[in-house]
Protein backbone atom coordinates (compact mmCIF):
# COMPACT_ATOMS: atom_id res chain seq x y z
CA UNK A 1 0.00 0.00 0.00
CA UNK A 2 0.89 3.44 -0.46
CA UNK A 3 1.37 5.18 2.14
CA UNK A 4 -0.31 8.25 3.45
CA UNK A 5 3.47 10.43 2.59
CA UNK A 6 3.89 9.32 -0.86
CA UNK A 7 -0.38 10.68 -1.26
CA UNK A 8 0.53 14.05 -0.35
CA UNK A 9 0.32 15.17 -3.49
CA UNK A 10 3.15 17.23 -6.20
CA UNK A 11 4.69 20.51 -6.07
CA UNK A 12 2.70 22.91 -7.55
CA UNK A 13 4.61 23.48 -10.79
CA UNK A 14 4.57 19.94 -11.54
CA UNK A 15 1.09 19.84 -11.07
CA UNK A 16 0.89 22.95 -13.07
CA UNK A 17 2.82 21.19 -15.67
CA UNK A 18 0.74 18.30 -16.43
CA UNK A 19 -2.85 20.33 -15.60
CA UNK A 20 -1.67 22.70 -18.59
CA UNK A 21 -1.82 19.61 -20.97
CA UNK A 22 -5.59 20.28 -20.41
CA UNK A 23 -5.73 23.94 -20.45
CA UNK A 24 -3.85 23.77 -24.07
CA UNK A 25 -5.92 21.42 -26.00
CA UNK A 26 -9.51 22.75 -24.12
CA UNK A 27 -8.27 26.24 -25.15
CA UNK A 28 -7.47 25.41 -28.31
CA UNK A 29 -11.06 23.74 -29.09
CA UNK A 30 -12.74 26.37 -27.29
CA UNK A 31 -11.12 28.80 -29.61
CA UNK A 32 -13.21 27.31 -32.48
CA UNK A 33 -16.67 26.12 -30.92
CA UNK A 34 -19.29 28.22 -32.37
CA UNK A 35 -23.16 27.23 -31.57
CA UNK A 36 -23.97 26.68 -35.08
CA UNK A 37 -25.37 23.52 -35.14
CA UNK A 38 -23.15 22.26 -37.31
CA UNK A 39 -20.16 23.40 -36.03
CA UNK A 40 -21.18 21.82 -33.03
CA UNK A 41 -21.62 18.43 -34.66
CA UNK A 42 -17.84 18.76 -36.09
CA UNK A 43 -16.42 19.76 -32.97
CA UNK A 44 -18.24 17.80 -30.36
CA UNK A 45 -19.26 13.89 -29.75
CA UNK A 46 -22.13 12.30 -28.20
CA UNK A 47 -20.79 10.11 -26.24
CA UNK A 48 -17.06 10.27 -24.30
CA UNK A 49 -14.22 8.66 -25.96
CA UNK A 50 -12.32 5.90 -23.67
CA UNK A 51 -9.23 6.68 -22.97
CA UNK A 52 -6.02 3.95 -22.51
CA UNK A 53 -5.27 3.42 -18.72
CA UNK A 54 -1.77 2.39 -16.85
CA UNK A 55 -1.41 0.34 -13.96
CA UNK A 56 1.75 0.02 -12.86
CA UNK A 57 3.20 -2.32 -10.38
CA UNK A 58 2.45 -1.32 -6.31
CA UNK A 59 6.49 -1.05 -5.27
CA UNK A 60 6.61 1.14 -8.53
CA UNK A 61 4.00 2.85 -7.67
CA UNK A 62 5.35 3.21 -3.72
CA UNK A 63 8.94 4.54 -5.36
CA UNK A 64 7.44 6.94 -7.86
CA UNK A 65 5.36 8.91 -5.39
CA UNK A 66 8.08 8.86 -2.95
CA UNK A 67 10.78 10.16 -6.14
CA UNK A 68 8.09 12.85 -6.64
CA UNK A 69 7.84 14.19 -2.54
CA UNK A 70 11.35 14.00 -2.27
CA UNK A 71 12.18 16.19 -5.17
CA UNK A 72 9.32 18.79 -4.49
CA UNK A 73 10.51 19.13 -0.42
CA UNK A 74 13.95 19.26 -1.60
CA UNK A 75 13.25 22.19 -4.15
CA UNK A 76 10.72 23.59 -1.62
CA UNK A 77 13.57 23.98 1.21
CA UNK A 78 16.12 25.13 -1.45
CA UNK A 79 17.95 22.04 -0.88
CA UNK A 80 20.06 20.23 -3.81
CA UNK A 81 18.13 17.75 -6.23
CA UNK A 82 18.73 15.77 -9.43
CA UNK A 83 15.95 16.60 -12.12
CA UNK A 84 12.86 14.49 -12.03
CA UNK A 85 12.63 12.12 -14.98
CA UNK A 86 9.25 11.41 -15.59
CA UNK A 87 7.69 8.90 -18.31
CA UNK A 88 4.26 8.99 -19.90
CA UNK A 89 3.55 5.65 -17.77
CA UNK A 90 4.28 7.07 -14.57
CA UNK A 91 2.60 10.65 -15.70
CA UNK A 92 -0.56 8.33 -16.28
CA UNK A 93 -0.35 6.42 -13.34
CA UNK A 94 0.11 9.48 -11.42
CA UNK A 95 -3.21 11.23 -12.75
CA UNK A 96 -5.27 7.68 -12.35
CA UNK A 97 -4.14 7.46 -8.75
CA UNK A 98 -3.07 10.80 -6.80
CA UNK A 99 -6.02 12.25 -5.12
CA UNK A 100 -4.99 15.67 -6.57
CA UNK A 101 -5.60 14.81 -10.12
CA UNK A 102 -8.70 13.47 -9.43
CA UNK A 103 -10.79 15.73 -11.79
CA UNK A 104 -8.15 14.50 -14.53
CA UNK A 105 -9.10 10.84 -13.85
CA UNK A 106 -10.71 8.92 -17.05
CA UNK A 107 -10.29 12.68 -18.86
CA UNK A 108 -7.00 12.75 -19.77
CA UNK A 109 -3.75 10.65 -21.31
CA UNK A 110 -0.53 11.91 -21.64
CA UNK A 111 1.68 10.34 -24.12
CA UNK A 112 5.41 10.96 -25.41
CA UNK A 113 7.49 10.19 -28.13
CA UNK A 114 11.01 11.32 -28.06
CA UNK A 115 11.18 14.82 -27.43
CA UNK A 116 7.55 15.72 -28.35
CA UNK A 117 4.29 15.38 -25.82
CA UNK A 118 1.03 14.29 -26.57
CA UNK A 119 -2.67 14.27 -24.38
CA UNK A 120 -5.59 12.81 -24.90
CA UNK A 121 -8.42 14.23 -23.83
CA UNK A 122 -12.29 13.28 -23.31
CA UNK A 123 -14.40 15.63 -21.27
CA UNK A 124 -18.16 16.73 -20.85
CA UNK A 125 -18.14 20.00 -23.03
CA UNK A 126 -20.45 21.42 -19.99
CA UNK A 127 -17.23 20.83 -17.33
CA UNK A 128 -15.05 23.26 -19.98
CA UNK A 129 -17.75 26.01 -19.82
CA UNK A 130 -19.61 25.16 -23.01
CA UNK A 131 -23.26 25.19 -23.10
CA UNK A 132 -23.54 21.92 -25.20
CA UNK A 133 -25.58 19.93 -22.73
CA UNK A 134 -24.86 16.00 -23.57
CA UNK A 135 -22.09 16.71 -26.19
CA UNK A 136 -18.38 15.99 -25.26
CA UNK A 137 -15.20 17.27 -26.62
CA UNK A 138 -12.90 14.74 -27.86
CA UNK A 139 -9.47 15.78 -28.94
CA UNK A 140 -5.81 14.99 -29.49
CA UNK A 141 -2.94 17.17 -29.86
CA UNK A 142 0.86 17.17 -30.23
CA UNK A 143 3.21 19.73 -28.01
CA UNK A 144 6.67 21.44 -27.68
CA UNK A 145 6.90 22.30 -24.18
CA UNK A 146 9.95 24.24 -22.51
CA UNK A 147 11.18 26.39 -20.03
CA UNK A 148 11.99 30.20 -21.37
CA UNK A 149 13.08 33.15 -18.59
CA UNK A 150 11.16 31.39 -15.73
CA UNK A 151 7.81 31.26 -17.91
CA UNK A 152 6.48 27.93 -19.08
CA UNK A 153 6.30 27.70 -22.62
CA UNK A 154 3.56 25.18 -24.59
CA UNK A 155 3.58 25.36 -28.65
CA UNK A 156 1.08 23.23 -30.45
CA UNK A 157 2.10 21.06 -33.25
CA UNK A 158 -0.95 19.58 -34.41
CA UNK A 159 -4.64 19.06 -32.81
CA UNK A 160 -7.18 16.68 -33.76
CA UNK A 161 -11.19 16.93 -32.88
CA UNK A 162 -12.88 13.39 -33.73
CA UNK A 163 -9.72 12.35 -35.12
CA UNK A 164 -9.56 14.95 -37.53
CA UNK A 165 -7.69 18.39 -37.73
CA UNK A 166 -8.98 21.23 -36.16
CA UNK A 167 -9.91 23.18 -39.19
CA UNK A 168 -7.32 26.00 -40.74
CA UNK A 169 -9.38 29.54 -39.88
CA UNK A 170 -9.26 27.79 -36.28
CA UNK A 171 -5.35 26.71 -36.26
CA UNK A 172 -4.36 29.82 -37.43
CA UNK A 173 -5.52 31.74 -34.38
CA UNK A 174 -3.28 28.74 -32.03
CA UNK A 175 0.07 28.07 -34.15
CA UNK A 176 2.74 30.03 -33.04
CA UNK A 177 1.12 31.24 -29.84
CA UNK A 178 2.14 29.88 -26.17
CA UNK A 179 -0.49 28.61 -24.76
CA UNK A 180 0.75 28.75 -21.46
CA UNK A 181 0.35 32.47 -21.42
CA UNK A 182 -2.07 32.70 -18.48
CA UNK A 183 -0.84 30.17 -16.64
CA UNK A 184 2.33 32.36 -16.60
CA UNK A 185 0.39 34.79 -15.34
CA UNK A 186 -0.97 32.92 -11.86
CA UNK A 187 1.10 33.54 -8.85
CA UNK A 188 1.40 30.54 -7.78
CA UNK A 189 2.76 29.39 -11.14
CA UNK A 190 5.39 32.01 -11.22
CA UNK A 191 6.98 30.91 -7.82
CA UNK A 192 7.46 27.40 -8.25
CA UNK A 193 8.28 28.13 -11.95
CA UNK A 194 10.78 30.81 -10.57
CA UNK A 195 12.65 27.62 -8.45
CA UNK A 196 13.26 25.51 -11.61
CA UNK A 197 16.44 25.50 -14.62
CA UNK A 198 14.16 23.68 -16.97
CA UNK A 199 10.88 21.74 -17.99
CA UNK A 200 11.95 19.62 -20.74
CA UNK A 201 10.52 16.80 -22.98
CA UNK A 202 13.37 14.30 -23.80
CA UNK A 203 13.90 10.96 -24.36
CA UNK A 204 10.73 10.15 -23.78
CA UNK A 205 10.62 11.67 -20.61
CA UNK A 206 9.36 14.84 -18.98
CA UNK A 207 12.51 16.32 -16.86
CA UNK A 208 12.29 18.71 -14.69
CA UNK A 209 15.43 20.22 -13.66
CA UNK A 210 15.50 22.88 -10.30
CA UNK A 211 17.94 25.52 -9.82
CA UNK A 212 21.19 25.27 -7.68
Amino acid sequence: MVDSKSKRGLSPFIGKTIAVLIAVVVLSVILGVLYAKSVVNRLTDAQPAPLPTVQLPEIHMFQLHDRVDTFRDAVKDGDPAAPLALSADELNALIESDPQFAALKNHLFVTIDGSTLGAQISFPAEDLGLRLRGRYVNATGVFDVGLTNKELNVMAQSLLVKGKPLPTQFMRQILGRNLAEKLNQDPKTVTGLSKLKSIEVKDGKLVITPRK
